[in-house]
């Protein structure tokens, strides 16, 4: 099993792998580490080479777009897939005193344990979308939490493809990109407008209602209200280069107008060489913010 196949335990009902060191509790670690590596790996596989294929319409016209990424990464809930991992060998070479170690896993007993997992996943899955509020904001959320709950067994249906060794696992019952697509048509009919509070920088109407684009949202003049703020101290000088700070805020209020339902804030920094520079790079820097974070500061705040 050093070098081959254990007869003891075929590949068809074990995933194994192996370990050496000078030390009997090293070799074993070891083993049980190579054969997590050896799924992450496969499982990388699996992910690798996927074409995601989107089609719509406009002007009458179809559009296929068809688009081959590979996962940059895969996060893998190795409590839950090796649970039942053990070392079942181990053989010190009398040559050089080198001590190896065999780690098996039962593929039944680990596809056991992915289908549980997955099952509970569908539960939540199912839970979130038969609630159907009527809050717009709130039904978005429940949305996401959907799409968040089916990537994560995404990743476990991966895992268990490797597992099984049909290579099938257990299709799931809902189409990640259908609901995209429901997220993204709920997000185009929420009801909101942006306005600006402290405006220290200038500019922040635009860059907020860029972000609020950015972010899915379809601007209007009634609703929901996000409201943006940056607030800027004056600038100061330290060693030839001028320093600014500030805070950005950000609201949501709900449409009558007073009741803030979240709000949240991101602390600024920049510096030039001239203090003219100042406002723009901290105007920049407060686009980057809220195209990056204001989806989930969002659907943070209807949670």
């Amino acid at each position: 099993w050093i070098t081959g196949e254990p007869d003891m335990y075929p590949n068809f009902k074990y995933l194994s792998a192996t370990g050496s060191s000078s030390k009997s509790e090293q070799a074993k670690a070891r083993a049980l580490s190579n054969l997590s590596k050896i799924i992450e790996v496969q499982v990388r596989e699996v992910s690798t080479n996927r074409q995601d294929i989107q089609s719509f319409e406009a002007g009458g016209t179809e559009t296929v777009t068809r688009n081959r990424r590979s996962d940059s990464t895969v996060n893998l809930k190795t409590d839950t897939i090796l649970q039942g991992a053990r070392i079942a060998e181990q053989w010190q070479s009398s040559a050089d005193l080198t001590h190896y170690a065999l780690a098996v896993l039962d593929r039944q007993q680990a596809g056991n344990n992915l289908r549980s997992e997955m099952q509970r996943l569908d539960d939540e899955t199912a839970y979130v979308l038969e609630q159907r509020r009527d809050d717009s904001l709130l039904a978005i959320a429940d949305l996401n939490k959907a799409n968040v709950l089916q990537r994560d067994r995404q990743t476990l249906q991966k895992t268990m493809k490797v597992i099984d060794v049909r290579g099938q696992g257990v299709p799931a019952k809902w189409n990640l990109a259908e609901l995209d697509e429901r997220l993204s048509r709920e997000l185009r009919g929420l009801p909101v407008q942006t306005r600006v509070g402290e405006d220290d920088v200038g500019g922040m109407g635009s860059v907020l209602q860029g972000a609020v684009s950015a972010a899915g949202f379809n601007p209007g003049s009634s609703g929901y209200s996000i409201v943006a703020s940056v607030d800027a101290v004056k600038p100061f000088r330290k060693d030839d280069w001028y320093w600014q700070r500030g805070t950005l805020k950000l609201e949501l209020v709900s449409a009558d107008g007073l009741t803030v339902i979240g709000h949240q804030s991101w602390p600024l920094k920049v510096s030039g060489s001239d203090p003219g520079q100042l406002p723009a790079r901290m105007r920049s820097e407060a686009d980057r913010i809220l195209k990056t974070e204001l989806l989930e500061t969002m659907l943070g705040f209807a949670s």
